[in-house]
């Protein structure tokens, strides 16, 4: 009979086991741009910051907001990485879009010029390449060059290039553009190669919610304990980054195909560091100059409200538990 017994407890044992490791649930996330600022995610599935909380990310890379959000309403992506102008304006046609989280509240994107172009002045009648229409790049590009009185389209052309910024740095090399606007460590690169930096955005703007996780409202009410699960893991890929040098920069090696040891170092300590919100939070500054700068550009978004498009009730549950 004690064998019996002991046989049964260990088959329970057994079945509780196998419905625990049963349990990882499958999340599809996506990155939408090859920088660093958004490393905390590929750090979530690479190291097993997901895995740790139970979650079996896919994690892929869609390049540009506007595509991010339509892949989410097609239900291919669960979770995403995007500049906020697409989102907003997704939610403005009657999608329901929140951010649950903040990767960076400062903008990190610098026009990369030619030779023989000096100055911001001198970018007028120029072609500047940009990533989608409708992307951060040109969100950004368009507040900023508003704010030093060039209007894009009149003082400044922009031109989208679908393939990310490794496609408009080989744009600039081949003189198919006068400029680009790229971020770190694309820039640095571009420095290198003997381009010249004339104008970094955050000279003009710097409170700017740049990047941020979303998903769908419904999602997070008929999944809070994944999208909590998920929050953890990229708050747990944020420290890690802090505090890891040296896996980071394997990483980021890695995923943006650079072999340069100095040059990510460099990267990593006077760039990346600065660059990633620590907690996740967003800037109510930040969010304030996106808000007023949207509304100017369309009434009805002069009506949205911060919470409108910003649900941080999972971060202020995680942080009262101390998490």
């Amino acid at each position: 009979m004690a064998r019996v017994r002991i046989f049964l407890l260990f088959a329970l044992l057994c079945l509780l086991f196998s419905a625990g490791v049963g349990q990882a649930q499958k999340i599809t996330f996506s990155y939408s741009s090859l920088i660093g600022t958004q490393s905390p995610l590929w750090i979530a599935s690479d190291v097993g910051f997901f895995k740790k909380h139970r979650l079996d990310a896919n994690v892929v890379y869609i390049p540009g907001g506007k595509s991010v959000v339509e892949g989410m309403l097609a239900g291919n992506v669960q979770m995403a990485i995007a500049a906020p102008a697409a989102v907003l304006r997704a939610n403005l046609a009657g999608s329901d879009f929140a951010y649950v989280g903040a990767l960076s509240n400062t903008v990190d994107f610098v026009v990369i010029t030619r030779d023989g172009i000096k100055s911001v002045q001198d970018l007028r009648g120029k072609k500047i390449a940009i990533g989608n229409f409708g992307s951060g790049t040109d969100y950004a590009g368009r507040l900023v060059f508003d704010k030093l009185g060039m209007q894009v389209g009149k003082d400044i052309i922009f031109t989208q290039s679908l393939g990310g910024q490794p496609t408009r740095l080989a744009m600039l090399q081949s003189g198919t553009v006068d400029g680009v606007v790229l971020s770190p460590p694309f820039t640095l690169r571009a420095q290198q190669l003997g381009f010249r930096a004339v104008l970094d955005f955050a000279s003009v703007i710097p409170h700017y919610f740049s990047l941020g996780y979303f998903t769908r409202r419904s999602y997070i009410r008929e999944n809070p304990r994944l999208v909590e699960d998920s929050l953890k893991g990229l708050l747990d890929a944020t420290r890690y980054v802090r505090s890891n040098a040296d896996g980071t920069i394997k990483i980021l090696s890695r995923r943006l195909q650079i072999s340069d040891e100095a040059f990510l170092k460099s990267y990593y300590r006077d760039v990346l560091l600065a660059q990633l919100d620590r907690d996740l939070y967003p800037d109510e500054k930040g969010v304030d100059l996106f808000l007023k700068q949207e509304g100017a550009a369309n009434p009805a978004a002069g009506k949205i409200k911060p919470g409108d498009f910003i649900d941080t009730s999972i971060l202020d549950k995680l942080r009262k538990e101390g998490y």
